[in-house]
C-alpha cells in the first residue's frame, strides 16, 4: 500500500505556482514631473492671459511672448547679448573656481588643525559677516571696473559657504576611525585621503550647491554697480529705459544659469561622488 500511495503521489501533478500580483502603475499624468510641468504651463498661461488682457501694464510686467520676441532678437537677429553673456560667464567661472579651490583647501586645513583654525577663524568670520557689496568700492579703487574687481566679489560671495561646510565635514569625521588608522601607522596624508575626505565630501558638495546662488547674486550685483558689460549691466540699462521684456529676459538668464549649474552639480555628484554617501 505504501508503495502504491507513493506512486500515486508521484503521479499527481504539482499545483501551479501562484502568479505574482500585477504591479499597478499610476497614470503618467500623476507623476511628479508631469505635475511640475503642468504647473509651469498653467503659470505661463495665466501670466500671458493677465498681460494680454490688459490687467497689467506692459511697462510693469511683459508677457511671456514679448520676452520670447526680445530673446529671439537678442540671440538670433542682433546677437547683441553674446558679448555680455561671455563677460558674465567669465566672471562667474573664474570667481567660482577660485572659491571652490580656496574654500575646500582652507576648510580642510581649518577643520583638521585646531591651531591653524584659531589663526584664520577671526579673519574668516570678519569677512563672512561683512557684506561683500560693501567692499566693492574698495575693490574698484584697487582693481578698477575691469574683470578682477568683479571676480573678487564673486569669490567672496561663494567661498565662505564652501569653507564652512568643508570645515564642518572634516570636524564631523569619526575620531575612532582616525585613531585606529594612526595606530596602524597611517600617515596624515592617508588619513586625509581615506577617512577625512570621504567624510567631508557630502558637506563639500552641499557647500558648492549653496555657493551657486551666492555666486550668481554676486555677478549681478558687481555688474550692477561697476560694469559696462555683462548680463547684469543689460538688466540695469533695460530697467533705466523701461524695457521690461529685455530686463526680464536678463533675469531669466540668471535663473536658467542657476538651474543648469545645480543640475550639472547633481549629475557630477551622482557620477563621481555617490560612493562617498556611504561614509
Amino acid at each position: 500500500m505504501n508503495g502504491q500511495n507513493t506512486q500515486a503521489l508521484q503521479a499527481t501533478p504539482a499545483a501551479p505556482a501562484a502568479a505574482p500580483p500585477a504591479v499597478v502603475r499610476p497614470p503618467w499624468w500623476t507623476s511628479g514631473r508631469a505635475i511640475s510641468a503642468a504647473s509651469v504651463v498653467i503659470f505661463l498661461a495665466v501670466w500671458q492671459w493677465v498681460t494680454s488682457a490688459g490687467y497689467v501694464e506692459p511697462i510693469f510686467l511683459a508677457s511671456p511672448t514679448a520676452i520670447l520676441d526680445v530673446a529671439y532678437d537678442q540671440f538670433f537677429v542682433s546677437r547683441e547679448i553674446y558679448p555680455h553673456i561671455l563677460v558674465s560667464l567669465t566672471e562667474a567661472f573664474v570667481g567660482f573656481v577660485l572659491a571652490i579651490v580656496a574654500g575646500v583647501l582652507l576648510g580642510l586645513v581649518m577643520g583638521r588643525f585646531d591651531r591653524l583654525r584659531a589663526v584664520f577663524e577671526p579673519f574668516v568670520m570678519a569677512l563672512y559677516a561683512t557684506p561683500s557689496v560693501a567692499l566693492l568700492p574698495l575693490f574698484i579703487l584697487w582693481l578698477g571696473i575691469g574683470l578682477w574687481s568683479k571676480v573678487l566679489i564673486v569669490f567672496l560671495g561663494g567661498v565662505f559657504a564652501i569653507l564652512v561646510n568643508t570645515m564642518a565635514g572634516v570636524r564631523g569625521a569619526n575620531p575612532k576611525l582616525i585613531e585606529t588608522a594612526q595606530a596602524f601607522t597611517a600617515s596624515e596624508a592617508e588619513v586625509f585621503a581615506y577617512i577625512i575626505l570621504p567624510s567631508a565630501m557630502p558637506f563639500i558638495v552641499a557647500g558648492i550647491r549653496l555657493a551657486i546662488g551666492r555666486v550668481l547674486i554676486s555677478v549681478f550685483v558687481a555688474e550692477l554697480y561697476a560694469s559696462n558689460q555683462g548680463v547684469g549691466f543689460v538688466v540695469t540699462q533695460a530697467a533705466a529705459s523701461y524695457a521690461t521684456a529685455l530686463m526680464l529676459m536678463g533675469i531669466l538668464l540668471f535663473t536658467l544659469a542657476g538651474v543648469a549649474l545645480s543640475q550639472a552639480l547633481t549629475l557630477i555628484e551622482d557620477l563621481f561622488f555617490g560612493r562617498f554617501r556611504e561614509h
